[in-house]
């Protein structure tokens, strides 16, 4: 029966912590976009809202993970998380480097750029690559055999 409670306990301090997690990601981003309306520099608020899915996406694993132990799901590294990182951090390079000048031709002219904002502007990918990052390296589906 002690062991129950400690599962609940645990459930509850989690869900705290998600709170407190949401209330400094809301105060953070705000003061980012209030500086960068007095600078008239958007970079900062990119790559906070970058980092903050990233942050909330590792968050969410915590909960998911059951056994601690380092166990590689290859396939959920090489076919989400990773592709899910490169894709979260695509805009925000894109757009640092066309702040800076340094975006080729191509790239600028190409409807990539957009069509990446339009993806990023969801901020889902971030939180399903610090999600699925945790997730492959902690294997959280027990017994099942791993290829």
């Amino acid at each position: 029966m002690k062991n129950n409670w400690v599962s609940y306990l645990l459930k509850l301090i989690w869900f705290i912590g998600l709170v407190a997690l949401a209330i400094i990601a809301f105060n953070l981003d705000n003061h980012i976009q209030q500086s960068a309306s007095e600078t008239f520099n958007l970079l900062p608020v990119i790559w906070t809202k970058l980092v903050i899915s990233i942050i909330f996406g590792l968050y969410i694993s915590l909960i998911l993970v059951k056994k601690w132990s380092f166990k590689l799901n290859f396939s959920l590294l090489l076919c989400v998380a990773i592709p899910c990182l490169i894709l979260s951090f695509a805009f925000p390079i894109l757009a640092s480097l066309s702040l800076g000048g340094h975006l080729p031709e191509i790239l600028e002219s190409s409807s990539i750029s957009f069509e990446l904002q339009k993806i990023f502007s969801m901020n889902v990918v971030g939180i399903i690559a610090g999600l699925s990052l945790i997730l492959s390296l902690f294997n959280a589906q027990s017994g099942k055999v791993e290829d």
